[in-house]
């Protein structure tokens, strides 16, 4: 039996210590839009992209940073066009203040890291084309999440 039918992401879920510093943050620097905002919750969306960010700070219950040293999501990866995009991004990370690694390469492709509020880690990836068939991706441009989304 094959599994029922998936279209990508949907929307990731932050559980954030404060609300409002994570709004600016997705809002300011990377250009998410909050189409919901409340207290103790937010929804974004970046609708070109095709992707929302859920924030929750759960009745005010979340106390502590983020640690992906504990079992469970270690960080979230957005992908990035090519090198020259995230060098771009370098720059405006650096126009926020938001301290980051600079562009690193690596065997799989090109990547910047940096922290979210909350100490959350964020890698901006490209993915080098010739790297990808080791991933069992044949297509390169096929491995964005919201690539999937209208293909049959």
């Amino acid at each position: 039996m094959t599994a029922p039918d998936l279209r990508g992401l949907s929307h990731l879920g932050f559980s954030v210590h404060d609300v409002p510093a994570a709004v600016r943050f997705w809002t300011e620097v990377f250009g998410f839009r909050a189409v919901v905002e409340e207290p103790g919750f937010a929804f974004l969306i970046w609708v070109d992209v095709g992707l929302a960010i859920g924030l929750g700070d759960h009745g005010g219950t979340v106390t502590a940073g983020f640690d992906e040293r504990r079992v469970g999501l270690d960080h979230v990866a957005l992908a990035v066009p090519d090198v020259p995009g995230l060098d771009a991004w370098a720059r405006r990370l650096a126009e926020h203040g938001v301290p980051h690694s600079g562009v690193v390469a690596s065997d799989a492709g090109s990547h910047l890291n940096l922290r979210a509020p909350d100490s959350f880690p964020v890698e901006l990836f490209v993915l080098d084309p010739a790297a990808a068939p080791g991933f069992g991706i044949p297509d390169p441009a096929r491995a964005v999440a919201r690539t999937h989304a209208g293909a049959s």
